[in-house]
């Protein structure tokens, strides 16, 4: 497609962000995206762009977006990248668009304080765990100067902060406008705020709880819209998988008998029965749970509910279901008997019905379309159930939404084409695709270094074996590196042994909140992160703080995953090859993004180290290769040593 002269106006060399912000570099691959864009704006129709890193791909479709003068949500793979949104692109565009425009947060309901849920808990504080007290200041002065009430804003408090559940509320605990605080509610006004604007942040999990709301109560959490952006498309297929399944966990039953309690005891002089109704169902409820933990011996695991079902710990919990299925029964007509008022009866008694029905329907297991999943977590434990495909529920409920939808990411192609992603999303094989060039110059900037005599991924002592490794690359470096891993198991195993043998500040993900942790990295030019899950992708360090990136495994997501193996089993039957045509390629976008953390300027250099020997042995190892950008490559330590050294000017 050619470059489109509105778009070159902007931002060619002599455009008018190259006139209003100093320091602007032009490149052709931005103003090709803005192209591609604009014309699916004003075409009306869909598109699929994968940008790499350093493309400039949020200004690309964000002005693009704003000059159509159609509301347009747009959608991220992360809150993180809401904040970024608003904090950084958002101001920037304010010094280039001639004319005012207005552009709203939007977050799910749990990221705002509750003011009647807080009120209630600073009455009486009951910390949900004992470090959670040392926060409570914090806390208390912050309430005292927010104006939005997001906890994001709370950079010290940490990601695992379990007091929050009790400062924050969710769709079924909001009482609505019976609220005293209904006129002062953070989320009221946050909602109010993007009825008005013309562009709307939102992240994915919160664009499909709109999108599943409006499929069963035709209601919505967003207002109408004219467009979409999802950034960081390559999420959607996980993230959508969530919002149309069912989920029964012990937190949430935990939530609706705490509040049912509280409800008692406000009517405490007519709550005898309706107690004893209370604590049969929690007992019944907790007891089938319960009786499923014990069928699995540890924590931190997954098991197919069907199979689980079938062996004596299950066939033993399922004989308790009626018995709960009656005390949920009987707790709804105790409700009603001791609420206040009609509205609290109504939203109780409508809490504890669909709870009871979920139970039962998850228990049936009666959908082929679904697969169901028992989870026993530390903090709990979960029964669900998820689409095996979602790409159905994309061409029913996603795509008739909005006529124009913009899907881009980093790491949407695999294999040199988009046809993985298209298939996953329902999206015809018509879709209007492109990959641009990369703008970074990865042979110059960058070495992939993939060490000889590597042991078996599944040896049981992998991280041990591979800790020389790691420790000889931070050492080349002086730290600046990014320890990126597969599981908590490695990261916790890896960070025990380097950190007192590396000599350069450790730090690892979970200490302290994910922004707090970013900081501490960036501003510590020598020290070492190591983490897993999230932080393979929306990570931004530029310049010396990160120079090497280390990568433990191949991320293939586990065989023993009940999704991963209904996906799989789905594609096989089909008379497909599930591992070469969904395994593989799921793991090279997860590849692409953990490799894009390195280069995220055009004069940062650095080391990617993979310590996984697939890529070099297997036969479909070349796939692996051929995704990444085109870096030098080497499997010599020495070879390491010799470029870091000839681009740093001094011995290592």
């Amino acid at each position: 497609m050619a470059k489109s002269e509105e778009m070159e106006r902007v931002f060619g060399p002599e455009g008018l962000l190259a006139t209003r912000l100093p320091g602007f570099e032009p490149r052709e691959a931005q103003v090709e995206m803005a192209s591609e864009v604009e014309a699916a704006f004003s075409e009306r129709r869909r598109l699929v762009i994968e940008a790499a890193t350093g493309t400039g791909k949020t200004l690309a479709y964000l002005i693009p977006a704003l000059r159509s003068a159609r509301r347009t949500v747009v959608s991220t793979a992360t809150k993180n990248l809401q904040d970024q949104l608003v904090e950084k692109d958002i101001p920037l565009l304010r010094q280039i668009i001639d004319r005012p425009f207005t552009a709203v947060c939007l977050k799910g309901r749990q990221n705002y304080l509750c003011l009647q849920r807080f009120e209630r808990f600073a009455a009486e504080p009951r910390f949900r765990a004992p470090e959670d007290r040392h926060h409570w200041p914090t806390i208390m002065a912050w309430i005292s100067k927010t104006r939005t009430g997001d906890r994001a804003e709370l950079d010290s408090l940490p990601d695992d902060f379990a007091t929050w559940m009790d400062l924050s509320t969710t769709t079924e605990q909001c009482l609505g406008r019976e609220c005293p605080h209904y006129a002062d509610c953070f989320v009221v006004k946050a909602r109010a705020a993007a009825g008005a604007a013309e562009l709307i942040i939102v992240n994915h999990h919160l664009y499909f709880a709109d999108l599943a709301l409006r499929d069963r109560d035709d209601m919505g959490l967003l207002p109408n819209y004219d467009a979409v952006v999802f950034d960081e498309a390559h999420h959607l297929e996980e993230t959508a998988s969530s919002f149309f399944g069912t989920h029964l966990s012990t937190a949430r039953v935990g939530d609706l008998f705490a509040d049912t309690q509280l409800t008692m005891e406000t009517a405490a002089a007519h709550s005898g029965e309706a107690k004893e109704a209370l604590q049969e169902a929690r007992d019944a409820v907790h007891g089938f749970l319960q009786a499923l933990e014990r069928a699995m011996p540890g924590t931190d695991q997954v098991s197919d509910w069907g199979e689980l079902a079938t062996s004596e710990a299950g066939v033993h919990a399922l004989l308790d279901l009626p018995r709960a299925e009656v005390s949920l029964g009987r707790l709804c007509r105790a409700v009603e008997g001791v609420a206040v008022t009609t509205e609290t009866a109504t939203k109780l008694t409508e809490r504890i019905e669909v709870l009871s029905r979920d139970l039962t329907n998850l228990a049936s297991r009666k959908l082929p379309e679904m697969v169901y999943v028992f989870e026993r977590r530390r903090k709990g434990s979960s029964l669900s159930c998820f689409p095996i495909n979602v790409s159905a529920i994309f061409r029913e409920r996603l795509l008739p939404q909005c006529e124009t939808q913009v899907f881009t990411s980093a790491t949407l192609a695999t294999d040199g084409g988009f046809r993985f992603f298209l298939g996953r999303m329902g999206l015809p094989a018509t879709t209007p695709t492109r990959a641009l060039e990369p703008v970074f110059h990865y042979m110059e900037q960058s070495l992939l270094f993939v060490p000889d005599g590597l042991p078996e991924p599944n040896d049981p002592a992998f991280v041990d074996k591979i800790a020389p490794t790691l420790r000889e690359l931070i050492t080349i470096t002086e730290g600046r590196a990014l320890c990126l891993f597969t599981s908590h198991r490695n990261m916790n195993r890896a960070y025990d042994l380097l950190r007192r043998q590396v000599g350069y500040r450790c730090l690892v993900q979970g200490e302290m909140g994910r922004g707090a942790l970013l900081r501490a990295f960036r501003e510590d030019l020598h020290s070492v992160l190591f983490a897993t899950a999230s932080f393979w992708e929306g990570v931004d360090v530029q310049g010396e703080s990160l120079s090497l990136v280390i990568i433990d495994k191949l991320p293939f997501a586990s065989p023993g995953d009940p999704v991963v193996r209904a996906r799989s089993r789905m594609i096989d039957d089909a008379g497909g090859n599930a591992f070469s045509d969904y395994q593989v390629p799921s793991a090279i976008v997860a590849l692409k993004q953990g490799f894009g953390r390195l280069i995220r300027h055009r004069n940062d250099t650095g080391i990617v180290a993979i310590l996984d020997h697939r890529l070099i042995t297997k036969s479909y190892g070349k796939r692996f290769i051929n995704s990444l950008p085109r870096a030098r490559r080497t499997q010599e330590m020495a070879v390491v040593r010799a470029w870091w050294q000839r681009r740093n000017g001094g011995a290592v």
